[in-house]
């Protein structure tokens, strides 16, 4: 009965069996998994979005820009300035007021100038950005913006030019976009001479009083970053316009393009016929050795195989019937050993018989060595 109820003690939770218990945790596994999961996953969804969102506003920085005046007081001078556009000129940036040239062909005004068309950029070796700006379309090259740490001068060049002077932190304000340089607008445009204005930084932000000539007007100005307009690209005089040209156009590209597969062919062509004539004198031997009798192919091969030398005479002397060879059988090949040859040792018992080298082959009639002469039996008889 003891172990009975300790059995029950042990598998018993809460009024519960130890499967019901099981099946209670694993119903609620997924529950406490996704607890944990969500807030991980809603935290990952979040950034993402910011990312993104961060992304989006900061695209226009890489955005080539042009930058427009505007004045910040009412003033009589002001509408000279308000609204015109920076320009790169002489490696300073001007304001463009559209006043012509003098007489002597040197400029008075900024309105040949390159217009600004910048965007934002990491300056190298040091942690904020730096301002840049192409001077040219063809080609499209690049200089760094920068104030005259001197003069506050506002000016263009490469970074050698612009390392000794102050290259940034240039940044812009997040709604309206105008420029700032050290995190405030201090730009001021001063006319440095009668309907030309400059571009500065008041970096003292006195009025520039220490830095122009007394009585020279300096108007406090804002920068605003405004997109470059794309400009409508010039046609090419080269291309098809209308339906009858560009018909015109595929069809002689077509020919072109066939042509140069036939070219194609006929190089391959040349290059098989120069393998194949460079190969035929090889194959021409093959076929002389391939086209030669079938008896004397077997010949060849025959003597070939045993190895023999057929003696060089003038009048070949045919070898006995009933030797064909010096080493037809073991007996011939031992005696040949001792320097006997095998038909110095065999009777020809037949018709032909061995002669001189001069004498001509005939033909004998057969005879039985072995009889004896008519003479001698005829003296055998008389003796009888």
């Amino acid at each position: 009965m003891s172990s009975n109820h300790q059995t029950s003690q042990t598998f018993n939770f809460q009024g519960k069996t130890l499967q019901e218990a099981l099946e209670e945790v694993a119903m609620a596994l997924p529950m406490i998994l996704a607890l944990t999961i969500a807030p991980a996953l809603l935290g990952t969804q979040e950034a993402i979005r910011q990312s993104q969102s961060k992304n989006k506003r900061e695209e226009h920085r890489s955005r080539r820009c042009n930058l427009a005046v505007s004045c910040v007081k009412q003033s009589i001078r002001s509408r000279d300035v308000h609204g015109k556009l920076v320009v790169l000129k002489d490696n300073k940036l001007y304001l463009t007021t559209g006043a012509s040239v003098s007489e002597d062909a040197q400029p008075t005004t900024a309105g040949s100038g390159y217009p600004f068309s910048g965007y934002y950029l990491p300056y190298p070796e040091k942690t904020y950005e730096g301002l840049v700006s192409t001077i040219s379309d063809d080609p499209p090259m690049l200089n760094w913006i920068y104030v005259d740490k001197d003069t506050y001068e506002v000016k263009y060049g490469v970074r050698a030019d612009a390392q000794p002077h102050i290259t940034g932190p240039f940044d812009c304000t997040r709604q309206d976009r105008r420029m700032t340089l050290e995190g405030w607008e201090g730009f001021v445009a001063v006319e440095e001479f009668p309907g030309i204005w400059a571009l500065y930084f008041d970096r003292d932000d006195d009025g520039l009083v220490t830095k122009v000539p007394m009585g020279t007007r300096v108007l406090e100005v804002e920068l605003t970053r405004r997109e470059k307009k794309e400009r409508k690209p010039e046609p090419d005089p080269n291309q098809a316009q209308t339906l009858d040209e560009k018909m015109k156009e595929h069809k002689e590209q077509t020919q072109r393009e066939e042509e140069e597969r036939q070219e194609m062919f006929r190089q391959q062509e040349q290059a098989d016929t120069s393998a194949q004539a460079a190969e035929a004198p090889q194959q021409n031997g093959v076929d002389a050795i391939d086209h030669q009798p079938e008896v004397m192919r077997d010949i060849s091969l025959d003597l070939g195989k045993l190895n023999l030398e057929v003696p060089n005479v003038g009048h070949a002397i045919p070898h006995s019937p009933s030797v064909a060879t010096d080493n037809i059988s073991f007996w011939s090949a031992a005696r040949k050993g001792d320097g006997i040859s095998d038909a110095d040792s065999v009777t020809a018992a037949s018709s032909i018989i061995d002669r001189n080298e001069n004498d001509e082959l005939g033909y004998k009639r057969p005879y039985v060595e072995d009889d004896p002469a008519p003479n001698e039996i005829e003296a055998d008889v008389n003796s009888t």
